[in-house]
């Protein structure tokens, strides 16, 4: 079975070298990428080169929270969303993130919901549901999701790796390429690889990464989508 695999960079809000050095790069190797942008940090140079040419078929947004700030103060635990907060302001949170999405991105923007540092509870599930949004991308399910009617686009591949003190490892590949051929052998119609644009160091890595996907690609394995088309598939 082909699986369905999505490329999301997460923290997207400035136009940064680093940023547009990813972004070049993968717009050159035509290799569908979701770029989950912080709605109150996203800055005009962003939402211009995220609104050019090729948006809607080589790219596209979704919601990364909305300030990315953590409200938890324990930095093993950060959470914008989850059990840290209560569910109204969630739903307020996710309300006016998503309609700054919409007024910032428009029909380049995807309906799926992208908390920060991976931290959700039921309460967030209900909330990105009653705010309109359709899914929820993260590393792990909530039974909560189906209940708000959202589809889950969950994130098998983590190509950054952190050290206890929480500082960005160097990327290993052979780790990428087990994970990955792991998650190809797993259960599941998708197969999600995710990343920061600030911690991928030079790109040699990362790049033999992208051209390892590219061949899985090319043998019939993997079928590159956007959210947008994730979202009209009925097996998900």
């Amino acid at each position: 079975m082909t699986k369905s695999l999505f490329l999301r960079d997460d923290d997207a809000a400035a136009a940064t070298p680093e940023f547009r050095r990813l972004f070049a790069f993968l717009l050159a190797e035509k290799l569908p990428t979701v770029y989950a942008v912080i709605p109150a940090l996203a800055e005009p140079a962003l939402v211009r080169v995220l609104k050019g040419r090729g948006a809607g078929r080589l790219f596209e947004t979704a919601q990364h929270g909305l300030r990315h700030k953590d409200h938890a103060g324990n930095r093993f635990m950060r959470q914008e969303f989850g059990p840290a907060r209560p569910y109204a302001r969630q739903l307020a949170d996710i309300k006016d993130g998503a309609a700054i999405m919409k007024k910032k991105f428009g029909r380049f923007f995807a309906p799926v919901f992208v908390p920060p540092f991976h931290t959700y509870n039921s309460d967030t599930a209900l909330a990105a549901g009653a705010a309109g949004l359709k899914a929820l991308s993260a590393s792990r399910f909530n039974p909560a999701l189906r209940g708000a009617g959202l589809k889950f686009f969950g994130t098998d591949v983590a190509v950054n790796s952190y050290g206890l003190d929480l500082r960005p490892r160097p990327l290993d590949l052979p780790r990428l390429k087990a994970d990955t051929l792991a998650a190809l052998k797993a259960p599941g119609p998708t197969l999600g690889v995710y990343f920061h644009h600030d911690h991928l160091g030079d790109l040699v890595t990362f790049r033999n990464y992208i051209l390892f996907l590219k061949d899985l690609c090319g043998k019939g394995l993997l079928a590159p989508a956007l959210f947008s088309k994730l979202l009209k598939l009925k097996n998900i």
